[in-house]
């Protein structure tokens, strides 16, 4: 899969039914990227939604932060979390409210769960590397990486029987059964939603190529843009190892590669794939 053009994004606006970035979140990402964000004004935006504040609640009242008293106070809550898990908590649940409010033909709670066991999964990776990268992008990156999958099930009423295929086939990736199928497939639409959505070019560009396997080959991705795609692979197969007891489909294609990106040998990677699971059961408790 190569670039996607103007022409092409303009169909995917007159053809396809695609989610509305919503204000709140336009909002607190205008804040966040301020060079001097205030907590009290990302405060006050939690605070004018009452569901949105009572995940933040849930969140830092649960037993992973070990607090003997409840807290209840929104602006204490974020100063606890910090703005980069605030914006991660946030922005999962908005993204989570936009297809609650849409027709699906499938359960998006599993969805949503891998979604986020791969988001904290690549700011784990990202924080082992040499090279910092923004862990808001990391975090941003594991959530959007396959949100086209909930936009094909609004679009498409049998979506539900090619993502069982996918399932169950070893050899063929989900994005190459799609397009035997639809004239369009989830990662152009994912790509769509983030760029609509003004997501950065980067992430933008690395889920309209995270099925591409000669990604990390072509001289016209940039470092960065590898680099991205190098740790969204890890942590995908991390997630799918643990949960299916083996590789995501076409990991001994790109694993050398992959691991050459993040200046791993296999020993380093064996112990980030074991300490990425102790991290997802951990979560999950």
């Amino acid at each position: 899969m190569q670039g996607i053009d103007e022409t092409l994004l303009s169909q995917l606006e007159a053809g396809f039914k695609l989610p509305v970035k919503p204000a709140a979140l336009e909002q607190l990402q205008a804040e966040l990227n301020r060079n001097d964000p205030s907590i009290d004004v990302v405060s006050e935006l939690i605070a004018t939604d009452v569901a949105m504040s009572a995940t933040v609640l849930r969140v830092v009242n649960s037993p992973n932060f070990g607090k003997e008293k409840e807290i209840t106070d929104i602006n204490y809550a974020v100063i606890l979390l910090g703005l980069n898990t605030i914006s991660h908590i946030v922005s999962r649940y908005l993204l989570k409210q936009v297809f609650r409010q849409q027709g699906c033909c499938i359960s998006l709670a599993r969805f949503w769960d891998t979604s986020t066991e791969i988001s904290r999964l690549c700011v784990y990776i990202g924080q082992s590397l040499t090279r910092s990268l923004p862990a808001d992008n990391l975090q941003t990156l594991g959530l959007f990486h396959d949100i086209g999958i909930p936009v094909m099930a609004m679009n498409y009423p049998d979506y539900v029987n090619v993502l069982n295929e996918a399932n169950d086939n070893v050899h063929a990736s989900l994005t190459q059964l799609e397009d035997k199928r639809y004239p369009c497939n989830h990662a152009i639409l994912g790509f769509y939603m983030a760029h609509s959505w003004h997501l950065p070019k980067v992430l933008c560009n690395t889920v309209l190529r995270h099925h591409d396997l000669d990604f990390l080959d072509e001289h016209q991705s940039s470092e960065e843009e590898r680099l991205y795609y190098a740790i969204l692979k890890v942590a995908e197969n991390i997630a799918h190892t643990h949960k299916r007891f083996r590789s995501i489909n076409n990991w001994s294609t790109i694993e050398s590669q992959v691991l050459a990106t993040l200046g791993w040998q296999q020993n380093e990677y064996q112990a980030r794939l074991e300490a990425g699971e102790s991290l997802l059961i951990f979560n999950a408790n």
